[in-house]
């Protein structure tokens, strides 16, 4: 498959997962099922990729990940202007300006050669998830399990018992 068809199946992707999470105006309590037990992991949701952690909130540096990325942009869900949106072999991190700073929105991953910090990874079970980062999650939409550490959400899509999806998300107001 040339690379113009992956990255036009890759901006499809990030389309319809952006209207699923970033452009959704619904109160997802009111859905949605909280199992309320600990969650035993409770450091900051962060990835490392190329040894660069990159966390949701935190300012970007593209010149700190030693791959060259694809770019683009698109119109913003969740603030004014423009998000920034560099695609790399095995994610992709958007990018806000936030009190005039490049700052990570989200990071998407686009398959199985990334991992989470606690080594999840789409094609992973329902069952490493819940092991890893324990039953503190909300349901919504029927299969897509979220966590919640500080500001930023950890969501995976789960479809037959298997992670298909893996996002890292700036909470907003």
């Amino acid at each position: 498959m040339s690379k113009s068809k992956i990255f036009i199946i890759v901006i499809i992707g990030i389309i319809a997962m952006l209207i699923l999470t970033g452009c959704n105006n619904q109160n997802n309590s009111q859905e949605g099922e909280t199992i309320q037990t600990s969650l035993e992991n409770t450091e900051k949701f962060s990835v490392k990729y190329n040894g660069v952690e990159v966390t949701p909130g935190t300012e970007f540096n593209e010149d700190a990940i030693e791959e060259e990325a694809a770019f683009s942009e698109i119109p913003s869900c969740a603030f004014e202007g423009t998000d920034k949106v560099y695609t790399y072999s095995g994610m992709e991190i958007t990018v806000a300006t936030i009190d005039n700073k490049d700052t990570v929105y989200s990071v998407y991953f686009i398959d199985d050669s990334v991992e989470t910090g606690e080594g999840v990874k789409i094609a992973d079970s329902k069952e490493k998830m819940i092991e890893k980062y324990g039953e503190n999650y909300t349901i919504t939409l029927e299969t897509k399990y979220t966590y919640t550490s500080g500001n930023v959400e950890l969501s995976f899509i789960i479809e037959n018992d298997m992670i298909t999806s893996i996002e890292y998300t700036l909470k907003t107001n």
